[in-house]
C-alpha cells in the first residue's frame, strides 16, 4: 500500500524508474539491517561470554543488552559498557576485575568497529561513513532520538533518490560511498594541486 501511494504521489508516468528506486532502497536497507544484526549479535556474545568468564553478575542480561543498544549509534556502545562497568566496580572486590572489564569492552569495540563493521557494512547501506556521520548528527538534532534511530535508514532513502531523480543527483554525489570523479579526473586534479604522493597512489 505504501509503495502504491508513493507511485501515486510521483505519478504514473515515471512508474518504471518509481520502481527501481523503491526496490534499490528496500534492498539496502535490509541488507544493512541484516549486517548490523549479525555485528551486533557477535558483539553480544562475545561480552556476555567475556563477562561471564570475568565474574561479573548477570553477564547474560549484559551480553543481550549490549546487542540491542548497538542498534543506536555512537551513543549506544557506551551506555551498554556503563552499567557492566559500574556492576563490577560496586560487585567485584578490588580493581583488578573492574579494569579486566573496561579492557574487554575496549578490545570488543575495537574489533568490532575495525574488523567486522569494515568486513560486512563495505557496501551495505552505499552512504560514505563521513556522511552518515552529519546525517546522524542532523537527524538527531531535527527528531532527537527518533532521528538517532532512523538516520541511517532515511539516508540511505535519500542517496537512493539521489541516483534516481535528476534534480536529486547532488544528494547522491556528496553521500554515496561511490567515488564522485573517474580516475583520471582524480589523478589529473592532483597533479593540479601538485599532490605527487596522491597522484602516484591513483596511478598504482
Amino acid at each position: 500500500d505504501l509503495r502504491d501511494r508513493i507511485i501515486g504521489l510521483i505519478g504514473s508516468g515515471h512508474l518504471t524508474s518509481t520502481t527501481r528506486a523503491i526496490n534499490e532502497a528496500g534492498s539496502r536497507v535490509s541488507r544493512y539491517l541484516l549486517m548490523q544484526s549479525l555485528v551486533n549479535l557477535t558483539y553480544g556474545v562475545a561480552v556476555g561470554l567475556g563477562l561471564y568468564l570475568i565474574g561479573v553478575p548477570y553477564a547474560v542480561l549484559w551480553g543481550s543488552m549490549g546487542a540491542v543498544l548497538r542498534f543506536i549509534p555512537y551513543v549506544g556502545p557506551l551506555v551498554a559498557a556503563g552499567a557492566p562497568i559500574l556492576v563490577s566496580l560496586a560487585a567485584l572486590p578490588g580493581w583488578e576485575r573492574p579494569l579486566y572489564v573496561i579492557g574487554l569492552f575496549l578490545v570488543i569495540e575495537l574489533f568490532t568497529n575495525m574488523v567486522l563493521e569494515t568486513l560486512l557494512y563495505a557496501g551495505a547501506a552505499g552512504v560514505s561513513q563521513v556522511a552518515l556521520l552529519v546525517a546522524v548528527a542532523f537527524w538527531t538534532w531535527l527528531w532527537g532520538a527518533e532521528g538517532l534511530l532512523l538516520a541511517t535508514p532515511l539516508t540511505v532513502c535519500l542517496v537512493v533518490i539521489g541516483r534516481h531523480v535528476p534534480g536529486f543527483a547532488f544528494v547522491a554525489t556528496l553521500m554515496a560511498d561511490s567515488p564522485a570523479l573517474r580516475q583520471d579526473l582524480r589523478f589529473y586534479q592532483r597533479l593540479l594541486a601538485r599532490d605527487e604522493a596522491e597522484a602516484a597512489e591513483i596511478l598504482d
